[in-house]
């Protein structure tokens, strides 16, 4: 495996446990529907999942 594809699949694995841990904050968070960070949660996580499905595309080209 090329290194760069090791590192970038570390990467990968560490943004998915972040967007993983940033929605459990937002469920937990989620029963009061007044709470304004809960959005901004939902939109954090968005975000990590985009850069880890964009991660996964970079390591396909790199294998």
């Amino acid at each position: 495996m090329d290194p760069d594809a090791a590192e970038l699949s570390s990467m990968t694995t560490t943004v998915s446990d972040l967007a993983r841990r940033v929605a459990g904050i937002a469920e937990r968070r989620g029963s009061d529907p007044d709470d304004p960070v809960v959005g901004r949660l939902h939109e954090v996580e968005r975000t990590l999942l985009t850069v880890e499905r964009r991660f996964r595309a970079i390591g396909r080209t790199l294998d």
